[in-house]
């Protein structure tokens, strides 16, 4: 099982930044709703860059590419490498819907990339849960995965714990987004509820920023790093906000400053069709 420990974080607080949806693909430049995906997750990386704001991690919450490519992986691997390389930070990585699993696997489990498994640093265990599925944009924690889960909240003694997966598992309002979330997501917060340890869920695939309390853990999405899904929408619709990110500190008391930035340049348009 993939875990990385022993990162001391910034004095007691641990600075994640949380990158999500950029679909890249082989050919650099291609379109993705009109959006330039490479030029667009380098934008947004170079934004987090001038904001002075340095990670001890990322947070890469799925469909880093969207054709299942090894090139698109390596793309990847090549601007999160060198983001990371400025920071020393560590690569943390999950598979959504549109990954290719086992070529993900491949291409990014060495350092700093991690692939799935989980992470303790500072006071903090960050878990990180595979929900892909087969020919589905739903999502599904199979009963080894929920049963690792499980697991390792009762093993994390007492760090607080922050859980990372890709489909959201609360309804997000929108009639056809949550006809493709995480569909055993009853089964997942029976146990999230059973462990009060759990600080925080976050995850990726909405497009769109979400922050809510349930049961006294919150609850988080990332916009994606290229573009954005109209919120509470009962059909898909594109929203007209720019690529975006979340950056999260995680204090030792187990408290959580969060919040989303917005590109402050017009997204790159496609140059590829």
């Amino acid at each position: 099982m993939n875990t990385a420990t022993d990162n001391p974080g910034h004095g007691d607080t641990l600075r994640l930044l949380q990158v999500t949806d950029p679909h890249l693909s082989a050919n650099i430049g291609r379109a993705m709703r009109g959006v330039d995906t490479y030029r667009s997750l380098q934008d947004v990386l170079d934004q987090t860059a001038d904001l002075g704001w340095l990670p001890d991690a990322i947070l890469a919450t799925g469909d880093l590419v969207h054709d299942g490519t090894r090139q698109g992986y390596e793309h990847f691997r090549k601007l999160l490498g060198r983001f990371a390389a400025r920071n020393n930070a560590r690569v943390f990585t999950l598979p959504g819907n549109h990954d290719d699993p086992e070529t993900m696997r491949e291409t990014l489990s060495n350092d700093p990339f991690q692939y799935c498994g989980h992470a303790d640093l500072a006071a903090w265990r960050m878990i990180f849960l595979d929900t892909w599925l087969a020919v589905d944009a739903g999502g599904l924690l199979r009963d080894s995965e929920l049963e690792r889960l499980d697991d390792l909240l009762n093993e994390a003694g007492d760090k607080h714990v922050l859980v990372c997966l890709h489909h959201h598992p609360v309804d997000m309002g929108s009639r056809w987004l949550d006809s493709v979330g995480l569909r055993n997501a009853d089964r997942f917060l029976e146990i999230i509820d059973r462990h009060a340890n759990v600080r925080s869920v976050v995850w990726g695939h909405v497009h769109q920023e979400y922050d809510n309390i349930r049961n006294g853990v919150r609850y988080m999405s990332s916009p994606s790093t290229c573009a954005q899904f109209k919120p509470h929408n009962d059909d898909f619709a594109l929203d007209e906000l720019p690529p975006g990110f979340r950056w999260l500190e995680l204090a030792a008391d187990g408290s959580i400053s969060t919040g989303v930035e917005w590109m402050k340049v017009p997204a790159a348009k496609a140059t590829v069709r």
